[in-house]
């Protein structure tokens, strides 16, 4: 009990600290966005900008105390910026790295995809393309974990395939702890938990969680396959049917 407690602490502990860090960097990008729509916003930027740069360089020749705090109380958000860098690096290389390992898996019905909306070669409907891109994308992501995780390498920012440096074995290290294939379909399962609470409170209430309540349905319907083919893998594991002893 005290070791699921501990597991339990230590995934809401980084679950809360990557949302934390996630959403700092978040309103960061948004206060900058609504800045720079602002009237003549570019030019508060840059003079704010350009009164760091002053005071910082005043405050080096000078060492006034007064300038030496105005010029802290300025670049506080570079300061917290470069603070939480160290701590937020492994989160957003982990979030980087999951969203293309994603995005890999469900690559292919997804150019299948744009290419019959384009031509219109089987003009599938737009519930089945969902479920044919979820369905394909976890089975995908759960069998093809070793390729996806080399080709997530090769399409990585960081390129961690192609260093020595001791951080990016790090994040080498850390990347295949979190891809492993028991914690992606760790994830999938948990996805598939929060989407089903959402699903079943909206069908109580007789709304729907999409549009049509037909895309609700694609989405369960690969949850359903997904766990029907997990359910086979599983008992061919316990199968004692061999084939080659049946020809024998």
């Amino acid at each position: 009990m005290k070791n699921i407690n501990k597991e339990l602490f230590s995934l809401i502990l980084i679950i809360s600290s990557g949302i934390f860090i996630l959403g700092l960097v978040v309103s960061l990008f948004y206060i900058i966005y609504l800045i720079i729509t602002l009237q003549n916003g570019y030019l508060y930027l840059l003079g704010y900008l350009l009164i760091c740069i002053v005071t910082y360089v005043l405050r080096n020749q000078t060492n006034n105390p007064i300038l030496i705090t105005f010029n802290k109380l300025l670049t506080l958000p570079f300061r917290m910026i470069l603070g939480f860098a160290p701590v937020a690096m492994p989160y957003f290389v982990l979030q980087v790295h999951l969203f293309i390992y994603m995005l890999v898996a469900v690559a292919i019905p997804l150019i299948f995809y744009v290419m019959d909306r384009a031509t219109g070669l089987l003009d599938l409907k737009i519930t089945t393309h969902i479920y044919l891109i979820v369905t394909f994308g976890v089975i995908t992501a759960t069998l093809m974990n070793k390729q996806l995780k080399y080709l997530t390498y090769w399409f990585s920012p960081v390129r961690l395939y192609k260093t020595n440096a001791p951080k990016r074995l790090e994040f080498n290290k850390l990347t295949d702890y979190f891809l492993s294939e028991n914690n992606i379909k760790f994830i999938i399962y948990f996805c598939y938990f929060v989407y089903l609470l959402v699903f079943n409170l909206f069908t109580f209430q007789e709304h729907s969680v999409y549009s049509s309540p037909l895309m609700d349905r694609a989405v369960l319907q690969s949850f359903i396959t997904f766990l029907a083919l997990e359910r086979l893998l599983s008992n061919l594991k316990d199968l004692d049917f061999k084939p080659s002893g049946m020809l024998k």
